[in-house]
């Protein structure tokens, strides 16, 4: 099988393909149990706090696909040299490279603590990680193609949620909203915070938008596929609220789940032994990209061969996920990576907007120096 980037050309796609692409970045296993940590920073005011997470999400999209329009076609990695230098932006570069290989581990090792917990409560991590690795590498060689067509396949999966969603709202207290606004403003604000592993992701238009051929539609569709996310988790957020008692919200871990407990078909007892297992296909694609978006940088900060590198990826992620041993562990990292989380998708897209702006700056000023010297 050849690697897509040893191609001579590489693979480019029509800009609406973002709806499913960032879509899918962007959902996974955070899903199943954000509710209560937000809950817990700003009580029966948590949705508010996800609709303030959004409207900052739908900024900081404006923030990069600007930063990106600065730089024509040039990814992230590249913008970095560019501003920076080689041996600044390069460090630069790493740091992503090291978030990236975390959040791999943090979202294998967190699926699996979702079916360990549902559906093989005896099956070892170690195993269930290895076939999450093999999965992840054997689409990976396929390169940014793959990548996009299990993002269509796996939105199916994520459109069905708000129809598995509507059992629970036959138990709905609606009353549990109210007093709308009773929750100071830094409890709103700690409670948007507590979605940055949530909602992040998106800040993979910084690599992928070279490779997208009607460049001037990346905005429109980026930020489409950002409102249906932003949409999901707030009607997510309301059905829980709604759903759940104070203290059941507070003490539920995977608040998204267990409410499917509930519904029941003739031909089918239990739905979330079936929605847990098939939320694989939803989490791979996101898996996935950012092994491609690791294959990118090291690639093009140290010319490795990609193939070794996946090889060798997957075994650091293999190893540290079978590392983690509790829920606590994980909570703990996803808390750490959160917070790293609301700094690469929402503060340095801001920082590195207004140093493009000042290199431009500098440039300009330079030209018309020059101008003036000849």
């Amino acid at each position: 099988m050849t690697t897509e980037g040893l191609t001579k050309q590489p693979f480019s796609f029509k800009a609406y393909m973002l709806l499913f692409l960032i879509c899918n970045a962007q959902i996974g296993v955070g899903i199943f149990g954000f509710q209560r940590f937000v809950y817990k920073a700003a009580q029966h005011d948590a949705w508010i706090s996800v609709i303030l997470a959004g409207i900052a999400t739908h900024i900081s999209v404006w923030i990069m696909v600007t930063t990106l329009r600065k730089h024509q076609s040039l990814d992230l990695y590249e913008i970095h040299q560019k501003l920076f230098g080689r041996w600044i932006g390069g460090g630069i570069s790493i740091l992503f490279l090291v978030y990236f290989l975390s959040n791999m581990t943090t979202i294998i090792r967190t699926y699996i603590e979702a079916l360990q917990s549902w559906i093989f409560p005896d099956f070892p991590t170690w195993l269930l990680s290895l076939i999450l690795i093999i999965l992840t590498v054997y689409g990976s060689l396929g390169g940014i193609r793959v990548v996009l067509q299990l993002s269509v396949i796996s939105l199916f999966l994520i459109l069905s949620i708000p129809i598995l969603h509507y059992t629970p709202l036959e138990y709905a207290v609606w009353s549990r909203i109210l007093p709308i606004y009773d929750t100071s403003l830094p409890q709103l604000l700690n409670g948007a915070m507590k979605m940055g592993f949530t909602i992040a992701g998106f800040e993979a238009i910084y690599f992928v938008y070279k490779r997208v051929k009607d460049k001037e539609n990346v905005m429109k569709y980026t930020q489409v596929s950002v409102l249906y996310t932003n949409i999901l988790h707030l009607f997510i957020m309301l059905v829980s609220i709604v759903y759940y008692s104070d203290q059941q919200l507070l003490k539920t871990i995977w608040a998204s789940i267990t409410p499917l407990k509930i519904i029941k078909y003739p031909f089918l007892e239990r739905i979330e032994f079936v929605v847990t297992p098939l939320w694989m296909f939803v989490v791979l694609p996101g898996l996935m990209l950012m092994a491609w978006m690791l294959l990118r940088g090291t690639s093009f900060l140290f010319g490795w061969h990609q193939k070794a590198t996946l090889y060798g990826m997957a075994m650091i992620v293999f190893v540290a996920s079978s590392m983690i041993r509790n829920r606590g562990q994980i909570n703990a990292i996803n808390d750490y990576l959160g917070f790293i989380a609301i700094s690469v998708s929402y503060i340095y897209p801001c920082l590195l907007l207004a140093i493009t702006y000042l290199a431009e700056w500098r440039k300009s000023k330079a030209k018309a120096k020059g101008r003036d010297g000849g």
